[in-house]
């Protein structure tokens, strides 16, 4: 029964859904639907990045152990994959970073943000070792 109980707490990133949010200026937002109550409306946003970042992580666990670290990274690479082909097919004409955080030590979180206009990516990768960055429709 393990199994399950881990499905129905990872149910908001194994089949994600959507929802958007326009802000006072009529940007759109791209919000993952989970548990926690949902963003109705946005006043003017000075970092849309950082707004989207924040409110589309989740954590799929914490300290992973040395023996099911190769069984970690490859459950949650294709989690990753998932969300990449959902926010692809829901989302064809915009570009996404997503971003997947592995530090065994303390935690593994997936994340995701569009590609605002002047605006840097939320992570600088490079700063960053155990983390995976992904560019959806982005050159």
């Amino acid at each position: 029964m393990n199994g399950f109980k881990a499905i129905i707490e990872l149910q908001d990133i194994l089949f994600p859904k959507f929802y958007t949010a326009i802000d006072s200026e009529n940007n759109e937002y791209i919000f993952l639907k989970t548990q926690d109550s949902k963003i109705d409306s946005l006043d003017k946003v000075s970092d849309k990045t950082q707004l989207e970042a924040y409110e589309n992580h989740i954590h799929i666990c914490g300290k992973v152990k040395k023996r099911v670290q190769h069984t970690a990274i490859t459950s949650a690479k294709l989690i990753t994959k998932n969300l990449i082909e959902n926010l692809k097919t829901s989302f064809p004409n915009k570009s996404f970073y997503v971003y997947l955080d592995c530090d065994f030590n303390d935690h593994i979180i997936l994340r995701f943000h569009q590609l605002w206009e002047n605006e840097a990516p939320y992570y600088d990768v490079k700063d960053f070792p155990n983390m995976e960055v992904y560019k959806i429709g982005i050159k």
